[in-house]
């Protein structure tokens, strides 16, 4: 059944309920409370198996405009530092002010704690009225909770990362990683590099993490005389096997998740005798522009994906059927961590 010929009726009479019923558990209407867990479950199981979504010309709940847009970041427990440490969020917010321009929208900063998840505040953002639009950094794939508030009819936009793959159907306005680490790794095989050591991040960037492991894959296959080791970095590179150097057949080069990381593994190997580019050189796949840089790497333009994104926002907030997916791609720059050709 299409989106725009499934109703609320066809949700209730799947489920074997009133419509008011099913109206009270998918808006999260106070007498939602009285009704039964189980009656909650099969609402919403039919609701996703019919892939119902409100028409958003009759129900929308935005019928007047707060003048603000919400910024959803991750909480300080969730980022292990303090949020403003974070180069790309701080470009992002610059670029999502440029994108916001003069028009009647502030922006509202809240943190996606475990609260905002459990008690299901993204739905009282929707109740409140208190925004009219949300951008969100820092989502992830095993963000499964996405799919309700948007479905819901709170205009959202993603930016950098998302809650799925790509092809998920949300609006977004994203890096594109994939590609990025593509030309990276291109970069260091044009260079005639075959044992090269890939740097993986295994914390908080999950997203990102598996759009560049997609592209060394890719790599793989289409490649066979490619010799890729793969390395799980948890601890600021502590877990670098410098005793690997010292085998034979060696990796001649690394490719680093990130331009953080790509400078760590150059001081563990230089403490160890190694220097960069004379013994092995160094590409970053994930990282900012900064006149102060040093590591060949590939910049994201994070500046750009807020003033898009904020662009997109509002346009999605006056036209509901909007849909935005960008991925803005990287450049890459080469510095002292490879050799000059």
């Amino acid at each position: 059944m299409s989106l725009k010929k499934c109703s609320i009726r066809d949700v209730a009479a799947l489920a074997g309920v009133s419509i008011s019923t099913v109206s009270r558990i998918l808006n999260n209407h106070e007498k939602a409370k009285t009704i039964p867990p189980e009656v909650h479950k099969r609402v919403q199981e039919c609701a996703r198996q019919l892939e119902y979504v409100p028409n958003a010309n009759v129900r929308r709940v935005f019928s007047h405009r707060a003048g603000i847009i919400g910024l959803l970041v991750p909480s300080y427990r969730q980022m292990k530092m303090h949020i403003f440490e974070d180069g790309h969020l701080r470009r992002l917010i610059s670029g999502i002010e440029e994108g916001l321009g003069e028009n009647k929208y502030r922006l509202l900063l809240i943190f996606n704690d475990e609260q905002f998840q459990e008690n299901r505040e993204y739905m009282s953002l929707i109740r409140s009225q208190d925004i009219d639009g949300l951008l969100v950094w820092g989502a992830q794939p095993d963000e499964e909770y996405w799919r309700e508030p948007v479905e819901a009819g709170l205009p959202v936009v993603f930016t950098v990362t998302l809650p799925g793959k790509p092809e998920a159907p949300f609006n977004y306005v994203i890096n594109a990683t994939r590609e990025g680490a593509r030309r990276a790794l291109q970069l260091l095989l044009d260079r005639g590099h075959r044992r090269i050591m890939y740097l993986r991040e295994t914390g908080k960037a999950r997203f990102l993490v598996e759009q560049m492991d997609l592209a060394v894959r890719e790599m793989e296959q289409q490649r066979p005389d490619l010799k890729l080791e793969w390395v799980d970095i948890s601890r600021k590179c502590e877990d670098l096997p410098v005793e690997r150097f010292r085998q034979p057949q060696p990796p001649t080069a690394i490719l680093s998740y990130n331009y953080a990381m790509a400078g760590e593994a150059i001081g563990v190997l230089a403490a160890a005798g190694y220097r960069v580019p004379d013994d092995l050189e160094v590409v970053s796949c994930y990282s900012f522009q900064s006149e102060k840089g040093w590591v060949s790497t590939i910049v994201v333009d994070d500046f750009e994906i807020g003033r898009l994104a904020a662009e997109a926002i509002q346009k999605l907030i006056e036209q509901p059927d909007y849909r935005v997916r960008l991925e803005v791609p990287a450049e890459l720059i080469q510095r002292k961590t490879t050799k000059a050709q």
